[in-house]
């Protein structure tokens, strides 16, 4: 659909963004939830999703977003010699 690099970049950082908004509102909403049992502080809740939507976000393991695969550099044929330049044979 895109071919331009920046593009790929560009909805790559959208589906971080998307995730990590996803995650804050279900761990929140988990969380509220676990409040209303356990009557814990309701910040903490918000604190703890923030955390987990920030780790999912940056992914710093690359758990969530894999590095991309870089194809290596092959040379397709033998390089010339410059123009000029003495060659020996053995």
């Amino acid at each position: 659909m895109f071919t331009d690099e920046c593009h790929r970049d560009t909805m790559r950082m959208v589906k971080r963004i998307a995730s990590a908004f996803l995650w804050f509102v279900a761990t929140a909403w988990g969380l509220s939830f676990v409040n209303l049992i356990m009557e814990a502080p309701p910040a903490l809740g918000i604190v703890i999703a923030a955390g987990v939507s920030a780790f999912v976000a940056v992914d710093p393991l690359h758990l969530f977003w894999p590095l991309r695969a870089v194809a290596p550099v092959v040379p397709t044929r033998a390089a010339a010699p410059a123009p000029g330049a003495m060659q020996t044979q053995v």
